[in-house]
């Protein structure tokens, strides 16, 4: 009985060596991330990460949180429900002036200097929509208030001859607007692939402008934010997550116009396949440059949604700017 306890006691240390050792299994258990998403062509790369397996190699299992646009998911960000959002740079910009203390950790989405955009202005057939100043007086959906497209339908309606307070903002997730737009519920609304290129082709609605490249190019309209708090507790996790979003970045930028692309966006925004393989997109970036934040930074304190104090120094993380290595 001696010899046997003897052996089973060294069976026993054997096998805790064995769980200690840097290449075990059990050592290399992932690190459960979860990320809040916007189910729409902007979050290509993160899909592509998860599905060819980058974050997986990092250690890390990613569960995503669909979203209906970047301002939902800060405040889930900051009650610790997520640990990255999905989240456009002027919710970001807003929140960061409000003291709440989150930064971008990675690229998203930006638009190209010339259209067509990744958005665009539609209206219903007929509805002779052509300006800023047809719009007073009318309902434009954009699917949350104090983002991006809301930001950007204003300095657009402002640009072409209207006055954005005289234009009512009713917020419609991104899926639901082009039926708002037929169903009269609203005027135009403001649009995003791949639900954009769907109507156009069916002739649902009809295209009024490119609002981003009407006021600005090359914008950097998305990132993935976190908080400073987490930033600092967790610089690895950080690195890891960058570094396996932007291997996801160069393969959608390798696969844009293959069928293999197409499917992954079907796969979770359910656009058909056929479809998604006619949009026109402008290459997803890796870093987000202070000077191409800059302009944004301007025209937000033009509509006063932040103040002086709000940089691009203060919004972006040394991931953000320049990834990793």
């Amino acid at each position: 009985m001696k010899r046997i306890r003897g052996l089973s006691s060294a069976a026993a240390a054997a096998a805790l060596a064995f769980m200690l050792l840097p290449g075990s299994a059990m050592a290399q258990q992932k690190t459960v991330i979860h990320v809040s998403s916007i189910p729409i062509i902007d979050t290509a790369p993160l899909e592509a990460a998860k599905k060819e397996g980058y974050f997986a190699a990092e250690g890390l299992e990613v569960d995503t949180t669909p979203t209906a646009g970047g301002a939902v998911g800060i405040p889930a960000l900051l009650a610790g429900q997520v640990q990255f959002a999905s989240s456009n740079t002027i919710s970001v910009a807003i929140a960061a002036d409000k003291g709440l203390g989150i930064k971008l950790v990675s690229a998203g989405s930006d638009t190209g200097d010339n259209p067509p955009d990744l958005a665009a202005l539609v209206a219903a057939p007929g509805s002779h929509i052509k300006s800023g100043k047809d719009l007073e007086g009318k309902r434009l959906a954009v699917n949350t208030r104090l983002n991006i497209i809301w930001l950007y339908a204003n300095a657009w309606v402002q640009k072409t001859g209207g006055d954005p307070t005289k234009v009512t903002y009713v917020e419609v997730p991104f899926p639901q607007m082009i039926d708002a737009v037929k169903n009269g519920q609203v005027a135009a609304a403001f649009a995003i692939e791949p639900f954009l290129s769907a109507a156009l082709a069916a002739k649902s609605v009809e295209f009024v402008g490119w609002p981003y490249n009407a006021v600005q190019k090359s914008i950097p309209v998305s990132g993935y934010v976190a908080t400073d708090a987490y930033v600092k507790a967790h610089p690895d996790i950080v690195k890891r997550w960058v570094r396996a979003y932007d291997k996801g970045v160069d393969w959608v930028n390798a696969h844009m116009n293959t069928p293999a692309f197409a499917e992954l966006v079907s796969g979770y925004t359910k656009m058909p396949v056929k479809l998604i393989q006619t949009l026109h997109l402008p290459p997803y970036r890796k870093t987000i440059e202070p000077e191409r934040l800059n302009p944004q930074l301007d025209l937000m304190r033009q509509f006063h949604l932040i103040s002086d104090k709000v940089t691009a120094a203060t919004l972006l993380t040394d991931t953000a700017m320049h990834g990793v290595k």
